[in-house]
């Protein structure tokens, strides 16, 4: 997985993350273009070089949300029958990305995607997208979860199905495809049906910003799922995301990627995780996208007991002054 970007040799960065939360909106709504909005813009300084996210809204029918984005401050996480009214604009963790103390979801607002919409940015040496955090929306996740007129339980009557649901973020270079990395949604293919799930929580997707063809500047989101019928996906074509990471260099000289260091690894009991800027909070996330510890920390050497966690694949996130350091270790 790619870690955050950071910069080698004279330059000075200013890096933003995109919350939502300071967003003029009432508890309960949202901005879905029904009162003329056709874009939502990264509130920044850098006002030039904001990503932006198309809103589209059709007027026909008395009018409804009908691609893009919408930017939400409705709070529902309920599990229950698929209910199209109720939960189109909620996602699943209920709350936004942001965390308290302990770990908490706390935040009041987020984007619910569509399927098929994207970001566009300035695509130069001056600035991208380094992260950004991805959920099911709640409405999708119910009709995973039960089932409804239109689609499938999940897993079918034994189980056994082997459906998935996958957001697949692809990148663009002056319009043309260069590259993607796909975020499961959710997961019944597993030989053994206790490993299946349904992402229920937020999971931070680190971002490329450049490849050889040259600097991202436009990033669409793509929904697939094993459930389909004669119109395409029968899967509720809905996504969340949140605290959409920004970087913005005003001179630079060459980018690398970070990568914190774990030892040992395999481990057993407790392993060491050095990272190359002092670190501000640490993440450990399994296979499955579930958070298995988050914490405050500080310095660039945290040491972590890991002797309860099950045997497997871990990644680790750890967030500094300057971005986002990546690791993964195997518990054995």
């Amino acid at each position: 997985m790619a870690a955050a970007l950071a910069i080698v040799g004279a330059a000075h960065a200013q890096f933003i993350s995109e919350g939502f939360e300071e967003v003029t909106l009432d508890s309960g709504n949202v901005i879905n273009g029904s009162k003329g909005e056709k874009e939502f813009k990264f509130r920044t300084v850098l006002n030039a070089y904001a990503p932006k996210m198309p809103i589209q809204y059709d007027t026909s029918w008395g009018g409804y949300w009908s691609g893009g984005w919408a930017i939400s401050k409705q709070i529902d996480g309920s599990t229950g029958p698929s209910d199209f009214m109720k939960h189109l604009y909620c996602a699943k963790p209920a709350f936004g990305s942001e965390r308290n103390a302990s770990g908490k979801f706390i935040g009041k607002a987020f984007a619910v995607g569509m399927n098929g919409t994207y970001l566009l940015q300035n695509g130069t040496v001056c600035d991208g997208i380094l992260s950004i955090d991805v959920a099911n929306s709640t409405y999708a996740y119910n009709s995973m979860k039960n089932g409804d007129n239109f689609a499938k339980k999940f897993g079918g009557s034994t189980g056994n199905d082997a459906d998935s649901f996958v957001l697949n973020i692809k990148f663009f270079v002056d319009t043309q495809y260069v590259n993607s990395k796909r975020v499961v949604l959710a997961d019944f293919r597993f030989a053994d049906n206790s490993k299946d799930y349904i992402l229920d929580s937020w999971q931070t997707v680190n971002l490329p910003t450049y490849f050889p063809e040259g600097f991202v500047d436009s990033i669409s989101f793509e929904l697939e799922s094993s459930d389909n019928g004669q119109f395409g996906m029968n899967t509720p074509g809905f996504f969340c995301v949140d605290k959409i990471g920004y970087g913005h260099w005003l001179s630079t000289k060459k980018i690398n990627t970070l990568q914190a260091k774990v030892f040992p690894n395999p481990a057993k009991d407790v392993v060491e995780i050095q990272t190359q800027h002092p670190a501000k909070t640490i993440e450990v996330i399994d296979i499955a996208g579930r958070t298995m510890l988050f914490q405050p920390c500080s310095g660039r050497s945290i040491a972590l007991n890991v002797s309860r966690f099950a045997l497997g694949t871990y990644q680790v996130k750890v967030t500094t002054a300057v971005g986002q350091e990546t690791a993964s270790f195997v518990k054995q």
